[in-house]
């Protein structure tokens, strides 16, 4: 990037260069006929003057070009003045009408007509170079379309090329290149004039072939700066130097001509070798760039990925004595409506705290790859209605009305149960949340071939704007929530598309706008109408065990949900016991030789990692049922704590009940010896 913006300061340059350069040439020149003064008309002293009209040319074409950027209404008065200059004496040529326009500004100067048809008149070839040059200005300074500027710089470059052959000519003398015989000839600073003029103007076009390519910052861009300019001098130096050294006689015609080639083969070869090294230098330094940007996109990937597991972690940690609290209201012996209510409103907003960190976990997880599908053959409508009943408790507090059409016999695929939950979960709590109360739902599910399945959910919420339909299922995405209850991290969405993704299907949204509802589509590859899925047979009831009183450890640096779990397990009738860091709960567990041991994982001086592993390697240890309560929920710190030696890894905030269940009965019992 540093290498363009200095291509584009150059260019900038060059064309202010170019213009003032014109500008100053056509004031003097026109100032010689004023003042009569033929030598500031006839540089090389030959009778070949510029003429007055040609001034004039000069002189409006690089003001046009100095005001361009600017102020493009002026710069096109002033191109349509130059072609007009150089169209009227190309109609004279052309139709043998003399206008009586070529003597304007001539003040009676009788110098300055050599070789020149009419006195005061430019040739043929200044008048095609400024026809060129005005239309090209004139295109140039049309800013509302495209296709006016693409073509102005092949105009300009007409006059760039006619330019260039009388300026070779001239270097090299022959006469040919710069007149036209019986008519006139074209003045060695006329041909600089309108070589600075047409190159300005063409400058002036940056967007567009070829100073696009002189600016673009990849490697035909390079090779172009770096060799253009050698491909012009080069040629041009060694043409001189060959026709000099025939002149002072040094050489004939044949071995001048040997020597030049010779010379142009060893400098076109070593300005190849040159461009080829210096843009191998550039790919390989941009190469090293892309890694380095490469390299710390996955750096933030990474960081980022930890920020959220952190996030969630620290996030947890809170909630857990949250939920311990509101097991504790509940368990009252003397129920009072008020704090029923108020528990239930807590439990509830703590549950969408921790379903919201899991979905953002579950999107560092997918898209990192790192989420595996564990696949099964499931009945698609019993996923569905699993996934309805899960949301039941949002369904009758808001009063809504849910309709469910299944086919018979139902449709089986090929999915993990859990995940395909999580999508028809995420879809039916987002159409609750954004409806009216008393809203309707319809969930149609049905088989559209030998191998699909359409799970089709409609509602009469609050409906999505047609602009925003393209984008509802990207990351972060949502929905204008002027007038809308409910907020979000827009992430929901996104995750059920790309688990439908990864289950090979495809889900579509649809709305007629806002207020009119919603329509969400998840299409599934399906098996067979053949396969079948053989019922699960029930297990027999078996008579329910006696409560067991256990001798129980809580570690946890949280001293709130230490504390209110120690309450909970106390009134389960559990003998209950306390530690606030790593070592002070090796202590105790040494001490009490506990039955279970609940042990936070991010604990301080020793983590509890390495207090399990210090545990299991005590002989008393080996039969103590080690459960980890954390906030750390990544399948990495699942894998990490059974290999600490933890029975099971329960992630924060922890209902009551699913501790009770693993200590209950006399199975709860740790690993065999």
């Amino acid at each position: 990037m540093p290498e363009v913006r200095t291509v584009h300061r150059s260019s900038s340059v060059v064309r202010l260069i170019l213009a003032v350069y014109a500008l100053i040439g056509g004031l003097v020149s026109f100032f010689a006929y004023v003042a009569d003064v033929p030598r500031l008309a006839d540089w090389t002293n030959t009778g070949i003057s510029i003429q007055p009209n040609a001034s004039i040319a000069v002189m409006a074409a690089a003001i046009a070009v100095l005001l361009l950027p600017r102020f493009p209404g002026p710069a096109r008065v002033l191109g349509v003045l130059v072609g007009v200059i150089g169209g009227t004496v190309l109609f004279q040529y052309a139709s043998g009408i003399d206008l009586r326009i070529d003597q304007l500004f001539l003040f009676g100067r009788t110098w300055g007509n050599s070789r020149v048809l009419v006195p005061g008149r430019m040739g043929p070839p200044g008048a095609i170079s400024w026809t060129m040059i005005g239309l090209a200005i004139v295109l140039t300074s049309i800013q509302s379309r495209q296709w006016p500027r693409a073509i102005a710089p092949g105009v300009a470059l007409i006059a760039t090329a006619i330019a260039s052959l009388s300026l070779i000519g001239y270097l090299y003398g022959a006469s040919a290149l710069y007149t036209v015989p019986s008519i006139t000839v074209i003045a060695l600073q006329t041909s600089t004039f309108i070589l600075a003029n047409s190159l300005a103007v063409v400058l002036s076009l940056r967007e567009h072939a070829p100073v696009r390519l002189l600016e673009d910052e990849t490697a035909a861009g390079a090779l172009t700066r770096r060799v253009l300019p050698a491909v012009i001098v080069v040629p041009i130096v060694l043409g001189m130097l060959r026709l000099w050294g025939e002149q002072a006689g040094f050489y004939d015609l044949s071995f001048g001509t040997s020597i030049r080639t010779l010379a142009e083969i060893v400098l076109m070869s070593g300005l190849l070798w040159w461009a080829a090294n210096a843009i191998s230098r550039q790919a390989h330094a941009r190469q090293h760039a892309e890694d380095q940007l490469l390299e710390s996109l996955r750096d933030a990937d990474r960081r980022k990925n930890k920020f959220l597991a952190t996030l969630a972690h620290e996030l947890r940690n809170p909630l857990a004595p949250v939920r311990n609290a509101v097991a504790l209201l509940k368990s009252r012996t003397q129920p009072d409506p008020l704090i029923d209510r108020v528990s239930e409103v807590i439990e509830r907003q703590v549950a969408l705290m921790a379903r919201l960190m899991d979905d953002l976990l579950d999107i560092g997880r997918i898209t990192n790859d790192r989420l595996e599908l564990r696949r099964e053959r499931v009945d698609l409508v019993a996923i569905v209605r699993d996934a309805i009943e899960m949301c039941q408790p949002l369904i009758q507090r808001s009063g809504h009305e849910v309709s469910v059409m299944a086919p018979q016999p139902s449709i089986v695929v090929e999915a993990d149960p859990a995940r395909l939950g999580q999508v028809f979960g995420n879809l039916v709590n987002n159409a609750c949340r954004y409806m009216a109360p008393k809203g309707q739902l319809w969930v149609t599910i049905e088989r559209t071939g030998p191998a699909a399945a359409v799970v089709t959910i409609t509602d009469t919420g609050l409906g999505i704007p047609p602009e925003q339909l393209s984008s509802i299922f990207e990351m972060f995405s949502q929905v204008d929530r002027t007038n809308r209850p409910h907020g979000g991290l827009g992430i929901g969405l996104h995750l059920v598309k790309r688990l439908v993704e990864m289950h090979g299907g495809h889900v579509s949204a649809h709305s007629d706008g806002a207020g009119l509802g919603s329509r969400f589509t998840v299409r599934l590859p399906a098996l067979p109408e053949s396969v079948t899925i053989q019922p699960k047979p029930k297990p027999l009831p078996t008579p329910s065990e006696p409560r067991v009183s256990r001798r129980v450890l809580v570690v946890d640096d949280n001293t709130d949900n230490a504390e209110l779990l120690k309450i909970l397990l106390e009134e389960e009738g559990h003998e209950t016991f306390m530690a606030h860091d790593g070592v002070e709960g090796l202590a105790a567990a040494e001490r009490l030789r506990p039955d279970v041991v609940l042990m936070d994982l991010g604990l301080p001086r020793i983590d509890g990692f390495d207090a399990c592993r210090r545990i299991r390697e005590q002989p008393w240890g080996k039969q103590v049922l080690m459960i980890a309560i954390t906030g750390w929920g990544q399948d990495v710190d699942r894998r990490k704590s059974q290999e600490a030696g933890f029975d099971h890894h329960l992630v924060k905030p922890v209902d009551a009940n699913d501790i009770s269940a693993l200590m209950s009965g006399p199975a709860a019992v740790g690993q065999q010896p």
